[in-house]
């Protein structure tokens, strides 16, 4: 019994043996070239998969900034022929750096030139780099000059040429665009199997040559990368921002993750935000890569899909800004450098943020602006400006006073005050608060500021409407001003406080710095009863799965302003515009040249003007800063112009622009106001006298 089971078994394992054997035979004798040659043209290849940007859109939900189709091409650098050779001079240059425990090179330039006799194109390789230790926390600045001189091979220049004849991109610009992608990135050898973007946005024509013959382009992809538009050019420039490539840095800090997210993180050539929206929301914006696992063939097609992970488009960004008014506003802009500002002062929406001069974000990623301009039309001067603040600063000392309960109740005006002039009114003159804020009277402030609120509590009530602070508003790179003391001077200038800096900011003059969106939250907790908002330009945010999130910016804080003493400063805000002596008269008041303004429907505005100077060099700023309507505040307005000429203020300049806006707003931000039908018939009186857009 014992040895038939025996038997049994080793005829199980010769029989199992017997058919290994004879398939392997099968494998690799019978079928072993058919094998071979699948092996060797068969191959697994990850590619990623790309979904559109998110859009940014106006507060009616019009498209701002959106995806268009778009092709680039880009060079794989190992299945490129000859790559090795080719690539070596750039490559071994890491191998230098890492031995100095050195990486990250800053800087390259790479010039491209016809070799003679036909020999494809010569490389003239040049390196500046700025290296970073490994090891250290200390910046290691230093030039590192290589030169190399490249003969491209043959068969690499022919296919240069013919990629670069079908894409409109001269070869040499291709090579330009390989070498300085493979320096900057400075991943070395790593990257030979990246692709790395050398001609964008390209006819569909040529994209569709190269993806349906890749055999014929060996080393070249297309990639289908979207275009980010803007539809209407330089409108809200500022506000949207614009998008370029990730920079090295960016990349080696975000390649493998961006915001705790694989799917968002950033590969070489990808575009991240550089300002506006586009950089503040630019997580939320970018799109999830998704990735396909496939098998190719030699020839790249596709023989199975191993592997598909769908890309997920970015959120959509919805704005607080008003398509029409921000044009209103940048038409009023137009021949001015300045900045204007409409909010809404109860909940610090932002309607309009107007910059002049402005850029096209369109251009940006082809021929952006000088950055040596002296114009600088990348500033976002709403945000980024600092100006002296001039006459308006005297809202905040008046509140305060009146607060304290230390206001004047009249001086006597002789014209100066301790060596400093009081020119806005004929002297001498017996003033009141009302007076000195309604005429702009220097000598009741200086006096106020100097024997009645000292320098500390000047200094209290700026701060607590937030001068020297940032705002908040959800925009990048807004600066705070600056809000002078004796101890910034002593610290800055070693040097001390003397009386008549204090009269100099009791004026908004010396050395006290505002932005326009500063200046606007100071006005809306005037207009809305002492709540200090947040401004904000972005309303909510739409994820794919239309989930939305809201934002809102909320109150900051709340002043201890007594709603009494409140309601003069704006009835003394109203006569400024409309009685007789108000700096603002001539602007607002009736008259046969401009009868439209419909004050006597309750729309009647409250503001204050303000003249700032700067330096002859520079000459003045011209300010008009309020609300409307007075009795019902539903929109605070900022104008600020640079470069006024002597002796013309404020009044003169801003305060018209001012009153255009107004005119123009649109009935939706008037709702329950009385007069809309008076109103709508002034509107197209003025339209009749405008040319068509």
């Amino acid at each position: 019994m014992f040895r038939f089971r025996m038997r049994v078994v080793l005829i199980l394992l010769f029989g199992g043996f017997l058919m290994v054997s004879t398939r392997l035979f099968y494998l690799q004798v019978v079928r072993g070239a058919h094998y071979r040659d699948y092996a060797d043209n068969v191959r697994v290849e990850t590619r990623w998969t790309e979904a559109a940007r998110g859009a940014i859109r106006g507060s009616a939900g019009e498209l701002l900034a959106f995806e268009q189709p778009g092709f680039n091409v880009a060079i794989v650098p190992g299945e490129l022929p000859g790559s090795q050779a080719l690539c070596r001079p750039v490559l071994k240059l890491y191998t230098l750096a890492r031995r100095e425990r050195l990486t990250s090179v800053r800087d390259v330039s790479v010039m491209v030139r016809s070799a003679a006799r036909g020999e494809g194109y010569e490389v003239s390789f040049g390196l500046a780099a700025t290296f970073l230790r490994l090891d250290g926390t200390d910046l290691v600045e230093r030039e590192e000059h290589g030169t190399a001189l490249v003969v491209v091979p043959r068969e690499a220049g022919a296919l240069l040429d013919a990629v670069g004849e079908l894409t409109k991109t001269p070869a040499r610009e291709m090579l330009r665009a390989l070498f300085e992608g493979l320096a900057l990135v400075g991943r070395g050898w790593q990257r030979m199997g990246e692709p790395c973007v050398v001609a964008r946005d390209v006819g569909f024509r040529a994209a569709a040559e190269l993806e349906t013959n890749p055999e014929r382009y060996p080393g070249f992809r297309v990639v289908a990368t979207p275009q980010r538009t803007y539809p209407y050019d330089a409108l809200a420039g500022h506000v949207l921002g614009y998008v370029q490539p990730v920079s090295a840095a960016e990349y080696d800090r975000w390649h493998e993750s961006y915001g705790g997210s694989a799917a968002k993180r950033f590969l070489p050539d990808d575009l991240i935000g550089r300002s506006g929206v586009e950089r503040a929301f630019d997580f939320e914006l970018r799109a999830a890569r998704g990735v396909r696992t496939l098998e190719v063939d030699a020839a790249r097609r596709t023989q199975q899909v191993l592997d598909d992970v769908p890309a997920v488009p970015g959120a959509d960004v919805y704005l607080t800004i008003d398509r029409e008014v921000q044009a209103t506003a940048e038409a009023a802009l137009e021949g001015h450098v300045g900045s204007i500002l409409l909010l809404e002062p109860a909940t610090g929406r932002v309607l309009a943020m107007a910059n002049s001069p402005r850029y096209n974000p369109n251009d940006m990623p082809r021929n952006p602006p000088d950055p040596s301009d002296k114009a600088a039309p990348l500033l976002n001067r709403a945000i980024q400006g600092k100006y002296p603040l001039g006459s308006a600063f005297k809202l905040i000392e008046a509140i305060g006073a009146l607060e304290e309960n230390k206001a004047p109740a009249s001086i006597e005006c002789t014209g100066s005050y301790l060596g400093h002039l009081c020119a806005n009114h004929s002297v001498p003159m017996h003033v009141t608060l009302d007076d000195a804020l309604k005429r702009s009277c220097n000598s009741y402030f200086y006096r106020t500021a100097h024997e009645v609120l000292g320098l500390k509590g000047v200094l209290k009530w700026a701060a607590l409407f937030g001068l020297g602070q940032c705002t908040g508003v959800d925009l990048p790179s807004e600066r705070s001003g600056l809000l002078p003391t004796p101890a910034w001077k002593l610290r800055t200038y070693r040097e001390s406080w003397y009386a008549g800096e204090t009269c100099n900011l009791a004026i908004g003059q010396g050395a006290l710095e505002v932005t326009p969106i500063q200046v606007a939250r100071f006005v809306a907790a005037i207009a809305n009863g002492g709540r200090l908002v947040r401004p904000r330009v972005v309303d909510r945010i739409v994820y794919p799965d239309r989930s939305q999130k809201t934002l809102d910016g909320g109150v900051v804080e709340t002043l201890p302003l007594t709603p009494a003493k409140l309601a003069r400063i704006h009835a003394v805000m109203r006569s400024v515009c409309h009685e007789i002596g108000g700096t603002a008269r001539k602007a607002f008041g009736r008259s046969e040249s401009q009868p439209d303004f419909l004050q006597d429907q309750g729309y009647d505005v409250a503001g204050k003007t303000s003249t700032a100077e700067r330096g002859r060099s520079q000459g003045n700023v011209g300010w008009f800063v309020g609300f409307a309507p007075c009795r019902d505040p539903r929109v605070v307005f900022v104008v600020v112009l640079e470069h006024t000429e002597q002796g013309v203020h404020g009044a003169d300049v801003a305060a018209p622009l001012a009153r255009r806006l107004l005119e123009r707003l649109p009935e939706r931000y008037l709702e329950g106001v009385p007069g809309r039908e008076l109103r709508e018939q002034a509107r197209q009186r003025l339209a009749a006298k405008e040319p068509p857009r």
